[in-house]
């Protein structure tokens, strides 16, 4: 029955507020709530929306909450499989450890929701760019033929009937080659038009859950969006790669009285294809290309006050804010630098060594000696203390988000060199990976996750390798060569690309995440232990290892 308000939701706060069925959960004027109880069986408790403390807004979840398997609500989620379940899929995976209620899982759900709403805003942002992209590609084939015709008539004036034949054969020519860039432009434009639709409908779910939704409905929302997640962004990443023009041009002959003898042959289309030097602003995910490294500042490490040996720095990543975070291995320490690399504040000090840091919003994760990690908090005045430990199952080493509320570690001594965890200190291994079968030592073997591109990077340094593992597709790629000896640290670089220490030869190997090497910058410490960019992409801040000579240096990223 259709209630006299136009929208009765958007009506909440008109001055005479309709009634509300709290058994039905509706929202009605005065004419349509004496209808409902007569036309409608039971007994109905209607109150004015006025006396009503809140009104819990409905989400319609276009089937989301509804297990597509055995058609029924999802009530559960079980950690083992990464799986949304209802009562008979828990039944199911009944022999499974963690088969959790989602009551009891998504009262943290919201940071994450709110994060995965971001990032599906921001494919969307590069889905419109791309989108433009085609259109501008299309305006531009059209120009330069528009172009060509102009130049040809021209000089067609003095050689009219020659050059009409050669324009026709030309023009056909030029709009054959735009007919097939055409249907390649469309496909492109396509495929991103149907992600971000696909985009456009989730967004408003997202908005209202986030504002009116129930945790059980933000738990698997974002779960649902999770798993969407990947695949768009592998989509975008897909066609981000392929960043080229076409352009059309046409070309004289010097001898111009000559080309009266040359018939139809007078005429030659040029078909170039030019490279897009620039991504728009607005689009993180810049074309990969070298840079360059410009020192800013250099310090030493020598001891001070209480510490029993010379600083090792394990473990280096930058604050939002920019400050950088070290952790000192051998004097079990976790310390603060400005933009100077001038210590701040009192350093942290660990009961055993740390190995690595990663630095968030929240506060730091850092990885020990003790199977420990340690959760902990920074102030803006500098002052670090401890929210938590977590235990693990193994001795874990290099850290880094893999989404705001899960990390990935590279785990030493374990059938996997890499694993995930959770803030809660789940632990989860990638199913899709086949990695090799061997178990690394501390250091052995280093991680780093590409976020944009769904790829792990995993170092193997005595193999002188860096594996990239596309952790949606299951495929992998090893990438060797005369400048990777020793890899050791490995962190995100600027556009989505791959930083390595290459601990033998000084230097720092710049990769995109297909495997090209895009740069070698060699570095004037000896003995590269750490490495990591600021989250703006424009500083890389470097630690190295030679007991009594450790050095500390700060590098400004520039673009070639």
């Amino acid at each position: 029955m259709q209630c006299h308000y136009a929208n009765p939701v958007l009506e909440i706060n008109l001055l005479r507020q309709p009634p509300f069925s709290a058994d039905c959960t509706e929202l009605f004027c005065d004419q349509c709530s004496h209808l409902h109880t007569i036309f409608k069986p039971g007994k109905y408790d209607i109150i004015s929306v006025a006396d009503m403390d809140s009104v819990r807004v409905r989400v319609d979840m276009k089937g989301m909450d509804v297990c597509q398997e055995h058609d029924k609500k999802i009530k559960f989620y079980c950690q083992d499989h990464s799986k949304l379940c209802c009562s008979t899929c828990a039944f199911i995976h009944r022999k499974c450890e963690h088969v959790d209620e989602l009551s009891s899982l998504s009262e943290q759900t919201r940071p994450e929701l709110d994060a995965l709403k971001e990032s599906l805003q921001q494919i969307e942002s590069d889905a419109e760019y791309i989108i433009d992209e085609c259109k501008k590609s299309e305006n531009d084939l059209n120009e330069s033929i528009a172009n060509m015709s102009v130049e040809v008539d021209e000089i067609q004036t003095r050689f009219n009937k020659l050059f009409e034949n050669a324009k026709t054969t030309m023009l056909t020519e030029a709009n054959g080659v735009k007919s097939k860039e055409m249907k390649k432009l469309d496909d492109r434009s396509a495929e991103t038009t149907k992600l971000k639709e696909e985009i456009t409908q989730l967004l408003p779910i997202c908005v209202t859950l986030l504002e009116h939704g129930t945790p059980q409905q933000m738990f698997i929302l974002s779960k649902y969006i999770d798993e969407k997640d990947h695949i768009m962004k592998a989509s975008i990443s897909a066609q981000q790669e392929v960043k080229l023009k076409q352009k059309l041009s046409v070309s004289f002959p010097r001898g111009l009285y000559e080309l009266l003898e040359l018939g139809e042959n007078v005429m030659k289309l040029n078909s170039e294809r030019k490279k897009t030097d620039q991504a728009s602003p607005d689009c993180p995910s810049t074309l990969s290309r070298p840079v360059t490294l410009e020192l800013i500042v250099s310090v030493d490490l020598p001891k001070t006050g209480d510490d029993e040996d010379y600083p090792f720095l394990t473990g280096l990543d930058f604050l939002p804010d920019g400050r950088l975070v070290a952790v000192d291995n051998t004097n079990c320490k976790c310390i603060i630098f400005n933009e100077l690399l001038q210590i701040q504040g009192s350093p942290y000090t660990f009961q055993s060594n740390p190995f690595s840091v990663c630095a968030c919003q929240n506060g730091l994760a850092v990885t020990g000696f003790d199977n420990t990690l340690h959760l902990l908090s920074v102030s803006s005045n500098n002052v670090i203390s401890l929210k938590r430990e977590i235990g693990t199952s193994s001795q874990f080493d290099s850290i880094c988000h893999k989404t705001p509320s899960v990390m990935v570690v590279s785990a030493a001594k374990y059938q996997h060199p890499a694993r995930m965890i959770t803030m809660d200190g789940v632990e989860l291994d990638f199913d899709r990976v086949e990695f090799p079968k061997k178990e690394y030592n501390i250091e052995e073997s280093m991680c780093t996750y590409v976020q944009y591109n769904n790829t792990l990077v995993l170092t193997d340094r005595d193999a002188h390798t860096v594996n990239m593992y596309d952790i949606m597709k299951g495929t992998s790629r090893a990438v060797t060569d005369g400048n990777i000896q020793k890899p050791g640290n490995v962190c995100v670089g600027p556009g989505d690309t791959v930083m390595v220490c290459s601990s033998l030869n000084n230097s720092i190997v710049h990769l995109t995440v297909t495997g090209e090497i895009l740069g070698t910058y060699l570095v004037d410490i000896g003995y590269l232990q750490s490495l990591s960019m600021s989250k703006d992409g424009t500083k890389l801040a470097v630690s190295n290892n030679v007991e009594g000579m450790n050095k500390l240096q700060l590098y400004k990223i520039s673009h070639t």
